[in-house]
């Protein structure tokens, strides 16, 4: 179980660019966007809610929030908590982030380049690493239970 325990918490590591990336344009970062490109107005603009948008104003990013959140359970569950037959089905359900990220990433590299495109390539690349490491992470702390608890 103590690799199983190491591969979970390598994979998480995949996210962490992206969290950072994610967390610094909430705090006014700038980096990787194109001149004038508001995180928060791109919300707005495809009618996140409210909150969401207020959130990225106040320099809260709910996608690294989400992120984050993915990392600490798939540790979780991977340290065996009291709690784990809860978990099993977010967890599972996570695991539809790995096709995401791959095809993520398939775009990505085959994408257009426009040049007025709002995100540099290097910004989906980074969110779909994350996107395959959440999602590994936890279909590989969920994995050990899947006999016990029929998940």
């Amino acid at each position: 179980m103590t690799r199983h325990r190491h591969l979970v918490a390598l994979a998480p590591g995949l996210a962490l660019p992206y969290i950072a990336l994610k967390a610094y344009w909430a705090a006014g970062g700038r980096a990787g966007m194109a001149d004038g490109f508001d995180m928060a107005d791109e919300f707005r603009r495809n009618g996140a809610p409210a909150a969401l948008v207020w959130l990225e104003r106040h320099g809260i990013d709910f996608t690294s929030v989400l992120a984050l959140t993915g990392v600490a359970l798939a540790l979780l569950l991977a340290h065996r908590p009291p709690a784990r037959r809860l978990l099993l089905a977010p967890a599972w359900a996570g695991t539809l982030l790995i096709p995401y990220g791959l095809l993520t990433g398939l775009v990505g590299a085959l994408g257009s380049g426009a040049a007025d495109a709002p995100l540099t390539g290097w910004v989906g690349q980074a969110g779909a690493a994350a996107f395959v490491g959440i999602g590994t992470a936890l279909g590989l702390s969920a994995w050990p239970h899947r006999r016990r608890h029929g998940g």
